[in-house]
Formats: structure tokens, sequence, C-alpha cells
């Protein structure tokens, strides 16, 4: 198993920075000018994360693209890109999750608590520092330190987030490319491990 996670992990460090060289070049490159590339990683990462905390989890991949720019957006305003390590710490605590949830489900029935689930615990954080960080519409009480705290920790939940999430949808999406990688795809890299 240990293998297999380095490989999942390494797999998901290149694909996210391919998803921030994107980022960079259709959402956060609108000018040279690095004021204005400043205010548009702001702007995509507080429109997003607006999305993000106020929407239900689903189970048909809908908060992929806002998900994956808060992360994008997030790392950029930090100045940081998530390393293979950081990856594997994710995938593994996912994984890790996911069996006790799954464990713990006829226990916490019996005893009157709704069973959750892992993409709900770590939707949950994510939502919290978000909120926390002053990127959304709701007030935070944080100072600007510990406002910058707050978003390094939505990228380390919303990494989370993004691995329990893809587990929990559904199917191939209707006119998906075979070569996408994307939600489903990332399902398909975690699900084998998740056994």
């Amino acid at each position: 198993m240990e293998g297999s996670t380095k490989r999942a992990a390494e797999t998901m460090t290149a694909w996210f920075r391919e998803v921030l060289h994107l980022c960079d070049q259709v959402f956060f490159g609108i000018s040279t000018d690095e004021r204005h590339r400043k205010a548009a990683v702001l702007n995509v990462l507080t429109h997003n994360a607006k999305i993000l905390v106020t929407s239900d989890i689903d189970r048909d991949g809908e908060l992929f693209l806002p998900l994956c720019l808060v992360l994008a957006s997030a790392c950029r305003r930090l100045d940081v890109e998530p390393s293979a390590g950081q990856w594997r710490a994710a995938v593994e605590n996912v994984l890790h999750l996911e069996l006790k949830l799954r464990t713990a489900a006829q226990s916490l029935s019996s005893m009157g608590l709704s069973p959750t689930t892992s993409a709900a615990v770590f939707k949950q954080h994510t939502d919290e520092v978000l909120v926390n960080a002053g990127v959304t519409d709701r007030p935070t009480i944080l100072d600007q330190h510990n406002r910058l705290l707050s978003l390094g920790l939505a990228v380390n939940w919303g990494m989370r987030f993004l691995l329990a999430y893809a587990l929990e949808t559904v199917g191939e999406q209707a006119g998906r490319p075979a070569d996408a990688r994307d939600l489903p795809w990332i399902r398909g890299l975690l699900a084998p491990l998740a056994r």
C-alpha cells in the first residue's frame, strides 16, 4: 500500500502543478502588471470560496471547478505549491478516514448518531478555514497574519476534500474525453487504494 500511495501522491503532485500552470495562464494572467495579477488571484479566490462554502456536497462533481480554483488561487496567494509529501499525507489521511468511517458506521447508527462521510468531514473543515481566512462574505475576527494561516489550512483541508469528494462522486460524465484528468480520473486513481 505504501508504494501505491506514493505513486498516487506523485501523480496528484504533477496533476496539480498543471492545474496551477493553467490557472496562471487563464485566470490569473490577465495582465503583465503584478498588482493586477494579485487582484485577479484574490478575485478568483473570493468568488469560488463563496460558492464552495454555500454549496452542499453533490455526487455529480459540481464542486470540482470551484474547489480547484480555490486551491490554485490560495496557493498563488500564499506563494506555495503542495509537495508530493503533502499530497501523500492527504491521500493517506483520506484513505484512513474512509476506513474508520466504514468501520464506525454501524456503531454510530446504533447510538442514534448519523453516519458521515470523509468528504463531509473535510468540507466542513475547508469551509470553516475559508471563512476564518476572510475570503468569503462571512465575517472573521482574525487579524491578517492569522487569516493567512487559515488560508494555508484551507489548502491542507481542501486537498483532502478534493480526494474524498472524488471518491464519493458517481459514474462517468457524458461526453467526457477518454484522456480527461478530472474528478472521475482522481476517483479512478484512489478507488483501488480505498478497499
